[in-house]
């Protein structure tokens, strides 16, 4: 008789709803693989509840997710209210304390968080942790950590002590990265962006460090989807315009203004261009007031929507310069839309820069403009660009179940075998097998 599936909790500290970020889709993603595969994984994935009711969605007999109510949202500060995505700020987090009693192996996806205490908490009891890092929180720290200032202050001397005297900013970046790293080194695995420097992450964390790339649904994006007349009768941009596509959160964490205001340089040298933002984000109405009639930001689309808009659109535009695997990057690419991003953002996802995309080194916004400018003018470009992206995500990129399995499966069970080691060299006997196929759930 065969051992039951290992029971493995994922810790999302994050708001699940709509509109929420690329942490929770991927995730999400994740578990609607882990559906497709019964066998070696009993999945639960964890989510922050984004009101007051807790839920729990069976995806499958063997998967499911649930969602619990905050003991302390970084919604009740007013002063955080910009940041991008809200989660919980307790030390510890009873409810999910409970849920995870019964599991064999704990895997967080932040190390600041109350999911990620309650996680190391519980792993004292002998449990295996692992982790994997989805945001630069380190990179975001500084940006939300002066916002927060100048909402409580103002632009006054006061908030320009704590920017440029006490350098506030840059020590929260600081206390963000020493606690990733003591957060990481008590994990059995760690799981980083797929383009980060392996040996500079073993440096910080151990050797126990693997990658976690992200899968692309192909058969969602796709260049099939294409649908030019649509933005015509949907949003009302004429057929002549040349439109630059933006997906993502619409504010400063993201870079948005650059684009915005390379855009406003290209109209004012009377080129045809319209910028199509999907998106939610405080810096909306300024890109609004900004170019007007030439930009169209209406907010959060389902997906069915934006598969269409990559494919139909003329060039992605992503000025983020805090990345670590910004799948949007990706999306464009298999929907067959010629893509220009920043170095330090979705760079990440081009494999030769000048062939399946351009990547502007510069931050400065005629350099934006520029750049986009010269696929404007050249047709021949854009369409070489596309093809070759396409190509690069077809044959190099895996799909959702491919990382399910060749990514997370393999680190779970390694991080369980080495309890086992572990026990045993210990205690001097075999730690007790996890209970056969069939066995209830408790």
């Amino acid at each position: 008789m065969g051992h039951r599936p290992l029971r493995v909790a994922a810790l999302v500290d994050l708001e699940r709803w709509p509109s929420a970020g690329g942490h929770v889709k991927c995730w999400e993603r994740l578990a609607q693989a882990a559906a497709r595969h019964p066998g070696a994984i009993d999945l639960t994935v964890h989510f922050e509840s984004a009101g007051a009711v807790e839920a729990r969605e069976e995806l499958a007999p063997h998967v499911r997710i649930e969602t619990h109510r905050p003991v302390f949202s970084t919604r009740r500060l007013g002063f955080l209210k910009a940041i991008a995505d809200h989660t919980d700020l307790a030390p510890l987090h009873p409810r999910l304390l409970r849920s995870l009693a019964n599991v064999d192996v704990i895997h967080t996806t932040d190390a600041y968080f109350a999911y990620a205490r309650t996680a190391m908490h519980v792993s004292r009891r002998g449990i295996p942790l692992t982790t994997s890092i989805h945001t630069n929180t380190p990179g975001y720290a500084p940006v939300y950590t002066e916002q927060a200032i100048h909402a409580v202050l103002g632009n006054g001397a006061p908030a320009r002590l704590l920017t440029n005297t006490l350098r506030v900013p840059e020590r929260a970046a600081t206390a963000m990265r020493n606690r990733l790293v003591r957060h990481a080194r008590a994990c059995a695995r760690v799981l980083v962006g797929e383009r980060d420097d392996l040996d500079a992450a073993r440096a910080l964390f151990g050797d126990r460090v693997g990658r976690l790339r992200r899968g692309i649904d192909r058969a969602q994006f796709s260049p099939e989807r294409r649908d030019r007349r649509r933005f015509a009768t949907e949003y009302g941009i004429a057929p002549g315009r040349f439109v630059l596509f933006y997906a993502g959160r619409v504010d400063v964490g993201k870079s948005v203004m650059d684009v915005a205001r390379a855009t406003r340089m290209l109209l004012d040298r009377g080129l045809p261009v319209h910028l199509l933002m999907a998106g939610e984000g405080k810096d909306a109405p300024a890109i609004l007031e900004l170019l007007g009639p030439h930009a169209t930001l209406p907010g959060y689309l389902p997906p069915s929507d934006m598969a269409w808009l990559y494919a139909s659109a003329d060039l992605f535009v992503f000025p983020s310069r805090v990345e670590v695997s910004p799948n949007v990057v990706l999306e464009a690419k298999a929907s067959g839309l010629p893509v220009i991003v920043a170095a330090q953002g979705g760079g990440i996802f081009v494999s030769v820069p000048g062939e399946d995309g351009i990547v502007v080194d510069d931050h400065a916004v005629g350099a934006w403009a520029d750049a986009i400018e010269s696929l404007l003018a050249d047709p021949s470009r854009r369409q070489a660009l596309a093809a070759a992206g396409y190509e690069d995500v077809v044959r190099h990129r895996p799909d959702w179940d491919q990382v399910f399995e060749e990514d997370l499966v393999p680190v779970w069970e390694a991080a369980w075998t080495d309890r086992q080691r572990q026990h045993e060299a210990a205690a001097g006997q075999p730690l007790p097998p996890r209970n056969p196929v069939g066995a209830a759930r408790t």
